[in-house]
């Protein structure tokens, strides 16, 4: 269903009605990982090898990923001492059930909001092994088709508007947008839908607008000349982190070598991805089904290659503002030590 915006300083959803949308999407999310594709790391484990901690990934394809899929292709998680699948997922929530059941040990481009608003109303207990985004410039933003009206964030005053996830980092930036533009947002509404199905919702106008992420920004400005209308990382959530390598408490407790390795491991990913262009252009095209002439034109994301508890507290204040959150929440105790 269509969720409203959330106006700055609105009350929050009673935590009753958002454990129940995370419980959905636990359920859901199980069948969505059994379905996937799944890839494995380049570099198999050699007979007479030590046995390897083996870690399921679930990763949303995304530019986003490009850290991850480097750090597998490059063998830094083998050398790690790490035996690293991965599980192609449309949203990093679909992968929630799977994480919290265990079949399922890392979601990478995961989210910060819809994790921290399940942390925070009880849902999950997670753990941020590694930064994985930040808002770049012209990675991010809502698009319209020409003729459709919509030319300037105006006119996006109650409309409906595609998002990965409702409500996540997307609607968040939105509304915060809009209301720096003066836009009422009362009456814009927010329907999920995957990121590779958005242009064709948005062709078939079953929505007024999309919020796009690279490649399919890039993608459906090419295929269907639609317009960008509203930018969603600049001004107040220029740099904003996007989202992370998150696992469940449990999980980290239970493995802290494994877990520290991973994140040395892709960190190592993420201090190449934010250095070396041509390396993410190489990994695009075959993880994300994409040619490599829009692999040569994305714009990227930035890249941390660590987690810093300061700049994460953004995204968990700026849902306190929002009215995503009854109380501030403290994000630091979520990072892995």
């Amino acid at each position: 269903m269509p969720i409203p915006a959330a106006p700055l300083h609105a009350p929050a959803p009673p935590a009753p009605n958002l454990i129940r949308r995370a419980l959905t999407a636990l359920t859901l999310g199980t069948a969505a990982v059994t379905a996937a594709a799944c890839g494995t790391s380049t570099a198999p484990t050699q007979p007479g090898t030590p046995i390897r901690t083996h870690i399921a990934v679930a990763v949303v394809p995304i530019t986003d990923a490009a850290p991850f899929i480097l750090a597998v292709q490059r063998g830094y998680f083998t050398r790690a001492g790490l035996h690293v699948t991965y599980t192609i997922v449309p949203q990093s929530t679909a992968a929630a059930a799977d994480l919290v059941h265990g079949s399922v040990n890392v979601i990478a481009a995961a989210n910060y909001v819809s994790f921290f608003e399940a942390q925070a109303h009880g849902a999950m207990n997670i753990r941020i092994l590694a930064a994985n985004s930040q808002c770049g410039t012209n990675t991010q933003a809502v698009l319209a088709l020409p003729g459709s009206g919509i030319t300037k964030p105006a006119d996006l005053a109650g409309k409906t508007i595609a998002v990965n996830v409702a409500p996540n980092i997307q609607t968040l930036t939105i509304t915060r947008q809009l209301q720096a533009d003066g836009v009422p947002t009362a009456g814009v509404r927010f329907v999920a839908i995957p990121f590779a199905t958005m242009a064709t919702a948005l062709k078939a106008h079953r929505v007024a607008a999309i919020s796009e992420v690279e490649p399919f920004l890039s993608t459906g400005e090419k295929a269907l000349g639609a317009q960008p209308v509203l930018e969603q990382c600049t001004g107040p959530t220029a740099g904003i982190p996007l989202g992370g390598y998150i696992t469940t408490a449990a999980w980290a407790t239970a493995h802290p070598a494994a877990a520290r390795a991973f994140t040395r491991a892709v960190e190592q990913g993420q201090a190449l991805a934010a250095t070396d262009r041509a390396a993410v252009e190489k990994v695009l095209p075959a993880y994300m089904k994409i040619p490599t002439g829009i692999a040569a034109i994305v714009n990227l994301n930035i890249f941390p290659t660590s987690a810093d508890p300061v700049t994460l507290q953004r995204v968990a204040n700026l849902m306190a503002e929002g009215g995503m959150l009854a109380k501030p929440l403290n994000v630091a105790p979520l990072v892995l030590k």
